[in-house]
């Protein structure tokens, strides 16, 4: 899935779903070379915001030395003009971003370090051509402003830069079996194309000559700090954040770095510009103790660094994620009560606070949980007075993320105010971001938070403007989705998610049938987690219409991107969608895209996502629907491939597992060798299986609720993907192969559950596992897990990441009440479904936009309900997550 900052690129262009950020609408801004006829000789290519000039008849090299040339807003036409006159006199390819939008977008606060900067990219026909254009560039753009691009290495003084990589478009693995950009090294293999923001040289590239003096000039340039980096908080296109120390006093500081003409803002204000702003506040409010002290301004090199005062704490967000009782599924009145009591406390400081800023005539601009440190003694401090001003100035934009952006109309003392209230309402019910897809949810989430806080209308921060209580009245598109969720079947809300998946498809667009997660255009649209094969499954598998229009796209899709670096697992690479394209009746296809698989690279980790492990069920599920030996003997081979890694021995090219669930490690591999050994009957799949459960069980702990969940880094896991949820449901079924698959489940050999556990500091209480033995057996261990599955509050409903996974595994893990509990999950599905016209949506990951993907969105959850109302058992449940046979079901509905 996509990081934080990446997903704020994927909501630029489409106020509804996660998009693009080359379908950004800006065409009234896009620069004159971009549009009308091209010069004559040459082509124009247009790809995502980029605009390409090629001479006709010319030919590059797959790799080389490349130049890259950077801008401010205020040049950007006048430079790339200028580039422009160089290339096509020497009849050089380049390209440009393609209007000021998008140059703000790719220099954008959000945008990835090591593609900040890059304006024109020049792709020189050979080493001597790139010589001779580098050189004019440098002199004809010199005195010119742009920011430093990082992997690159500057020429002069100019805004030119260069490095050494691909032209074309190549592709390998990564270390993580990720398809990225790839160099040819001198032996003909495949190699990534790093792009670090760092300038650095591949090992078997000898920089010309004429670089040296830049080489030389580039060591010698800068200066240093007096104070050495101890952690790295925070990276940004801005900048970064480091905790350090002083080198002579050993005090502790926080150091804020600011590259100028980068990290711009939607003001295009850049990160000195906001640097010198925070500047101002700390010495106007100097004194305050709700404020850091502020050290000393210096510029080192082109970066200008804020030192300031190091504030012993922790952040108000980290410290809510930790207080929040409304995880655990029997929290008590009294832990709500106690939880809104400290939140009571944290509000009243940050109101004192703002009251002290505003005494001194300063508007703070971007209130939040994460702008606030929590000292041990409960007092708050604010951070980051990045978009502070004048109480009565208007110059500055006021920040705030989504749902706590002050209305318009509001400024000064009451935009603080209005963020003092979103913030308190966010330490309630921390999915604030659901207001920002439908305005209704807002009046229904302080409804719910006084509902469960027990907390009375006069309480809490008062919100500017508001001009009466909260209304009692239920939003029509609230009481929609509960009346769907609430009936005797789900038959109706079944129909408005398949509405709804129906109306965001987009057969004429070559780059995704659904919308989804970010993550499903690294695949072009195609796969099982995140592109249109899994939602294809979904409404297959739910007996809902599936126009032939979106199989053809899907084949269409997958023979425009042609064979790719690695044959990834079963929800990610060919594999997966050959196997849904079987299930679906399109068995020429899916034969034709595993035979590209089987040339392709094995992908080097274990996991059933897009790993060995998935590829072995993928090969298997395509064995049963084809009829194919072939690829059972292939999946036969992988599960050899993880037994091997499991008993410690090297397996060339595959690494050895490391995280514990369903879909990223163990208890896929357990799920995998179960389903080969049931197929073949062979017993060392069976032992190998054991092995990789009992393994996946002992990276779980026991925690204060009582519930079992999976210990990885630090965080305690219960999702399906990755918690212990997923492990549960594949326990469930070898308890049922009975004494035939159970021993050996007590403990396994030289894994005593302590590895891994490094980061369990904090957890009192925790306690971890060597095996099913330390639960007195399956039952337990079972009974533990059920415990985590229904819990009072989930901040995402998708499938392997949210609340729809939870109540599938609570169906099959629950006692005697399961049932009641299972209809309770599915009736709060309602906190996140959406109701439009066109049908129900599904908030995907982060909650920001709509998705339609099997992982995070409406595909999942029709799946979830499908499956719930079937009743399926274990074995069939697995299979459902998994691509499957479908079966019928086995017990009742909801009813």
């Amino acid at each position: 899935m996509a990081g934080a900052q990446e997903t704020q690129l994927y909501c630029l262009a489409d106020p509804t779903y996660y998009d693009t950020p080359g379908r950004l609408r800006d065409r009234a801004g896009r620069y004159r070379l971009g549009l009308g006829a091209p010069p004559a000789g040459w082509r124009r290519e247009r790809r995502g915001l980029w605009t390409a000039l090629r001479p006709d008849g010319a030919r590059l090299p797959e790799q080389g030395w490349k130049i890259h040339v950077s801008t401010v807003p205020e040049e950007a036409e006048e430079t790339l003009l200028a580039v422009a006159r160089v290339c096509t006199a020497r009849r050089t390819t380049f390209k440009f971003l393609r209007s000021d939008e998008a140059l703000r977008v790719a220099n954008g606060k959000y945008m990835g370090r090591g593609s900040s900067g890059k304006f024109v990219t020049v792709y020189p026909g050979s080493e001597q051509e790139f010589l001779a254009v580098a050189a004019e560039l440098a002199e004809v753009l010199a005195g010119r402003l742009g920011p430093y691009v990082l992997t690159d290495l500057r020429i002069g003084t100019a805004p030119v830069y260069v490095r050494y990589g691909a032209f074309v478009e190549l592709w390998c693995q990564d270390e993580d079996g990720r398809p990225v950009p790839a160099l040819r090294d001198p032996s003909g293999e495949l190699v990534p194309d790093r792009r670090d923001p760092v300038f650095q040289l591949p090992a078997w590239v000898e920089p010309p000559e004429e670089l040296r003096p830049h080489l030389a000039a580039r060591e010698a340039a800068g200066g240093d700090l007096p104070y050495r980096i101890v952690e790295v908080l925070q990276f940004s296109n801005a900048g970064g954040i480091y905790l350090a120390e002083h080198r002579t006093t050993g005090e502790r500081v926080v150091l804020r770095e600011a590259r100028p003409h980068a990290g711009l803002d939607a003001a295009g204000d850049d990160a000195v510009t906001r640097l010198r702003r925070e500047q101002w506040a700390l010495e106007r409010l100097a004194g305050l103790d709700c404020v850091p002290r502020l050290h000393e301004v210096r510029t080192v090199w082109e970066h200008t660094f804020l030192v300031q005062e190091h504030i012993e704490g922790v952040q108000l967000f980290a410290e809510a994620i930790r207080r929040y009782p409304l995880v655990h599924q029997n929290c008590t009145a009294g832990q709500r009560a106690e939880y809104a009591h400290w939140v009571a406390g944290v509000v009243a400081g940050l109101e004192k606070a703002l009251g002290a800023l505003h005494e001194r005539g300063v508007r703070f601009g971007d209130l939040h949980p994460a702008n606030v440190i929590v000292r041990p003694d409960g007092s708050v401090v604010l951070v980051d007075f990045e978009y502070a001003e004048e109480l009565t100035g208007r110059s500055v934009p006021i920040a705030g993320a989504g749902a706590l952006q002050p209305p318009p109309g509001l400024d000064g003392a009451d935009a603080d105010r209005h963020m003092l209230w979103a913030t308190w309402l966010m330490l309630l019910m921390p999915v604030m971001e659901l207001a920002e897809r439908d305005p209704g949810k807002l009046p229904a989430l302080e409804r719910r938070a006084r509902q469960w806080f027990g907390l009375g209308p006069e309480e809490g921060p008062v919100r500017p403007g508001a001009v009466a209580p909260v209304a009692p009245v239920e939003p029509v598109g609230e009481r929609r989705v509960r009346e769907l969720l609430a009936g005797p079947t789900l038959d109706a809300a079944r129909n408005e998610l398949v509405a709804g998946i129906h109306a965001g498809a987009t057969p004429d667009r070559p780059d995704r049938l659904f919308p989804g997660d970010p993550a499903g255009f690294a695949d072009g649209g195609t796969g099982v987690a995140h592109g249109a094969a899994g939602v294809l499954y979904a409404l297959h598998r739910a007996g809902a219409p599936c126009p032939d229009e979106y199989a053809d796209w899907l084949i269409a899709a997958m023979r425009r991107r042609g064979p790719r670096p690695g044959a990834g697992g079963l929800f990610d690479g060919p594999l997966g969608v050959a196997a849904v394209l079987a299930r679906v009746g399109r068995g020429d296809e899916a034969a034709e895209l595993a035979a590209q698989a089987r040339q392709a690279r094995p992908a080097p980790t274990v996991a059933l996502h897009g790993g060995r492990a998935g590829a072995a069920l993928a090969r298997l599920r395509l064995a049963d629907a084809l009829g194919s030996r072939r690829e059972l003997a292939d999946a036969l081979a992988d599960a050899r491939a993880l037994d091997a890694v499991l008993r410690g021995r090297t397996v060339p090219g595959l690494g050895a597992p490391t995280a514990a669930g369903l879909l990223y490690g163990l208890a896929g591999i357990a799920l995998v060798q179960l389903r080969l050994y049931q197929r073949t009957g062979e017993d060392w799949l069976l032992a190998s299986g054991r092995e990789a459960l009992g393994r996946a069980v002992a990276q779980c702990v026991r925690v204060p609720d009582g519930s079992v969940q999976v210990l990885d880094r630090g965080r305690r896991l219960a999702y399906l993907d990755r918690g212990s949820s997923g492990i549960a449901l594949v326990a469930r079924e070898y308890q049922a192969l009975g004494g035939s698959g159970s021993e050996g489940l007590e403990g396994s050999e030289g894994f005593d559950g302590s590895e891994g556990f490094d980061g369990s500091e904090g957890f009192d209480g925790s306690e971890g596992f060597g095996g099913f033995g330390e639960f007195g057996g399956f039952g337990e261990f079972l009974a533990d897990v059920r415990r985590v599955c229904a819990p009072g509050f989930v901040r995402e409903p998708g499938l392997f990441r949210g609340r729809a996974g939870l109540l599938l595994a609570l169906d099959r893990l629950g006692g005697p009440a399961a049932r009641d509990a299972v209809r309770e999950q599915v009736r709060k599905l309602q906190w996140h479904l959406v109701a439009r016209p066109e049908g129900l949506l599904v908030p995907g990951m982060r909650l920001r936009r709509f998705s339609a993907d099997l992982h995070t969105g409406a595909a999942g959850v029709l799946l979830a309900l499908r499956a719930v109302e079937q009743g399926l058992e274990g074995g069939e449940l697995l299979d459902a997550l998994t691509l499957g046979p479908r079966g019928a079901g086995r017990r009742g509905g909801l009813s």
